[in-house]
């Protein structure tokens, strides 16, 4: 049995694509996963299940897709190790900065790590691994790094999440 963190993309956000995460616990819990937790209203939920990332993000996509009407779901699951890897990989020279302006965003697949760097100072990012670290001290909202252009560049699905979110989900996944 392997706990996860699932980040479900584009649900709940900006008042879109909304489901209530009373309900989407009870579809998890339908699907035999156990200890099935919710983070807030955030499309963000923790569990156990037998089966491996990717069989778990393609269960859950397909019954999502099926429960609440949409015609696509993405899931991203990752275990606390993953999580826990992926905080410790924030590049050296942002760790003493404001964590608020720190952003990861988690990619479906591995991405290239040749992306065109191009000019969006005050802002930065760097490529690790199936995530992207995003530096904004300016904001998320004001950023051309957002989720939509690392899809673009990178032609993968990805889901972003903020540092405080991102911490909170590795401690639901340490269960």
């Amino acid at each position: 049995m392997t706990r996860y963190a699932c980040m479900l993309r584009g649900i709940n956000v900006s008042g879109q694509r909304k489901i209530a995460m009373k309900e989407l616990v009870g579809v998890c819990q339908s699907l035999g996963f156990t200890k099935v937790e919710s983070y807030l209203q955030s499309g963000n939920i923790a569990l156990n299940s037998e089966l491996d990332a990717v069989a778990l993000e393609t269960t859950l996509e397909r019954a999502i897709c099926r429960e609440f009407g949409y015609a696509d779901v993405d899931v991203l699951a990752r275990t606390a190790a993953e999580i826990q890897a992926a905080i410790d990989a924030v590049p050296a020279a942002w760790k003493g900065r404001d964590t608020a302006t720190l952003y990861f965003t988690f990619l479906k697949a591995e991405g290239d790590a040749t992306v065109e760097r191009g000019s969006f100072l005050p802002d930065e990012f760097s490529i690790g691994e199936k995530v992207v670290y995003v530096h904004c001290p300016g904001g998320y909202g004001k950023t051309k790094l957002n989720n939509s252009y690392f899809e673009r560049v990178l032609k993968l699905r990805a889901t972003t999440r903020n540092w405080n979110t991102t911490t909170r989900l590795y401690e639901l996944a340490r269960g």
